[in-house]
């Protein structure tokens, strides 16, 4: 049965409710490990509000930048596999993907540190206006709660939808849009703007005093949508006309290789709920009570340490005020008369303290246990130094590198897919008149549609490669040295790889030239005649 556009716009709405009341919920605790990974762990926790002083540590910072750094050691890149029929151009495909890469790495960074710091992320490419093919597409990191997900799939192909949540200046939105009369409003921060997120229909600035706000501070919310069962990329906003109408509604422009709709969006998970898929799990989540604990722990300690000075107990009326004030003042030699007729020592007694319960320090203990236990991370990938042996630390590198090896293909399988998109979003794009020329091995070629459509193996470079993972690989390659060059390997070969390996100049390679030898002269005698006969006696009578 065909779907009218009342149809349509329930169903925009139903998602759109759904989505907002599930992110609704989640807020407060997304706020908690926001706070605590910015060191602002006391804006919401307000247990020790008695206390005069808050110490809080960069734990979590630390739980998720180590992460981080394992992560991402090198400019992201893929190798393309050729297609099974022969169609396209995997070198022209190859260096396109590389080249959109090597300008997307710090937003699949910031793609990733969302996914560690919240349930999970997402990257999302969309067109923009461009002299050259090589920019059309942008790519942008998104927070999870700008996407409207298909909570039931079992798998993020299986999704009957998919839809994204944002704010366009109104401006923007007559230019994409066409101009409309926009009811305008404040763009609305998930976080802070509790009012703006619980009312829709919440406005903070256009009712002042001073007149309506120009265009440029005024924002339309869009829903972009992508209806994969029957094909339809829908747009709606609440902004425009009570939202009774679609703003557009389009054939899906982006498809796979066979033909069947792709939306602009690839989500970015290291850890799911088992039985929801499509829901993400905080890996900041495991070390969040620690972190807590810790933070409560270092508060006690820093008040119970500024309580813990000396103080003392005089008889009133031993001494003037003259005496105290030498006292007091710790002078050395001082001599402080008193004309009491009690014994000198019960004038004056310190006022003991007790010292805090070793229970403390080894209760903290645990928490640092726990604390890195549950980030996953080795001390010294924190940069903290440790005593121990080479072999204890290629071990527990070896250990570290396979925790740190799942999370690798996570990050892989995201470049993947986005490396696909990308390769799929460019070929409505191209324009057969532009000769857009690219340099690969294989010398200048055109960028065309027939050279990019086709069915690609794309496969993410050197997928396990973390600092762990390289270190250790050279400690191998370098013990392997000697045994190769028994087997027969060519010096020439183990020398091109000791130099890749470690990044060495490229002028390493070349051979040194061969020593000359000079002649070495002989110095003979011009000879006139026949040798001369050698006596057989020497001397004579």
């Amino acid at each position: 049965m065909a779907r009218t556009e009342s149809d349509r716009i329930r169903f925009v709405r139903a998602a759109l409710q759904n989505h907002t009341s599930y992110w609704d919920d989640q807020r407060p605790v997304m706020r908690k490990y926001k706070n605590v990974y910015m060191t602002q762990f006391y804006r919401d926790v307000d247990i020790v509000a008695d206390t005069s002083i808050r110490v809080e540590t960069a734990d979590a910072y630390a739980a998720v930048e180590s992460l981080m750094g394992s992560l991402f050691t090198k400019y992201p890149g893929v190798e393309i596999g050729d297609d099974i029929t022969g169609k396209g151009d995997s070198q022209v495909v190859k260096e396109l993907s590389n080249n959109f890469l090597k300008s997307a790495r710090q937003q699949i960074e910031n793609a990733a540190r969302m996914a560690l710091i919240y349930t999970h992320s997402f990257l999302k490419l969309a067109p923009r206006e461009s002299t050259t093919v090589l920019g059309k597409v942008a790519l942008r990191a998104i927070p999870p709660w700008q996407v409207i997900l298909d909570r039931d799939a079992s798998a993020w192909e299986d999704s009957r939808f998919i839809g994204h949540v944002y704010y366009i200046s109104v401006d923007e939105a007559n230019e994409k849009f066409g101009y409309k009369k926009w009811h305008g409003v404040a763009q609305k921060d998930y976080f802070t703007d509790f009012e703006r997120n619980t009312d829709r229909n919440y406005r903070s600035y256009g009712d002042t005093s001073g007149g309506e706000l120009p265009n440029e501070y005024l924002y339309v919310e869009i829903v972009e949508m992508y209806d994969f069962l029957n094909d339809e990329l829908l747009f709606w906003s609440g902004q425009w006309k009570n939202g009774e109408e679609l703003l557009s509604k389009d054939k899906i422009p982006v498809t796979t290789f066979d033909e069947r709709p792709l939306s602009n969006i690839v989500p970015f998970y290291f850890s799911r709920v088992p039985d929801r898929p499509m829901e993400g799990y905080s890996t900041l989540g495991r070390v969040y009570d620690q972190c807590f604990e810790k933070n409560i722990l270092r508060t006690f300690w820093a008040n119970a340490v500024r309580r813990d000075s000396r103080q003392y107990i005089y008889k009133e009326g031993a001494f003037d005020e003259d005496a105290l004030a030498k006292i007091t003042s710790g002078v050395d030699g001082a001599m402080v008369p008193t004309d009491s007729d009690d014994a000198l020592n019960t004038l004056i007694s310190q006022v003991p303290v007790s010292p805090i319960s070793s229970n403390h320090a080894q209760y903290l203990q645990y928490i640092e246990a726990d604390i890195q236990r549950g980030s996953m991370t080795a001390g010294f990938t924190r940069g903290e130094a440790s005593k121990a042996t080479a072999t204890e630390v290629s071990v527990l590198a070896q250990y570290t590198a396979s925790e740190l090896g799942k999370m690798a293909r996570d990050r892989d399988g995201t470049i993947e897919a986005a490396t696909a998109l990308y390769i799929r979003m460019l070929i409505p794009l191209i324009d057969e008149k532009e000769k857009t020329v690219i340099v690969t091995p294989s010398g200048a070629k055109i960028v065309t549609l027939a050279a990019l459509d086709a069915d690609w193996s794309i496969f993410a470079v050197d997928g396990g490669s973390t600092p762990l993972t390289d270190a250790l690989r050279k400690q191998q390659i370098m013990q392997l040295l000697p045994s190769l060059a028994q087997l027969g390997v060519p010096p020439l070969a183990l020398k091109e790889e000791v130099i890749r390996l470690f990044g060495l100049p490229e002028s390493f390679t070349k051979e040194a030239p061969a020593p000359e030898v000079a002649d070495t002269p002989t110095d003979t005698l011009p000879v006139s005649g026949p040798a001369p006969a050698t006596p057989t006696t020497i001397g004579g009578v």
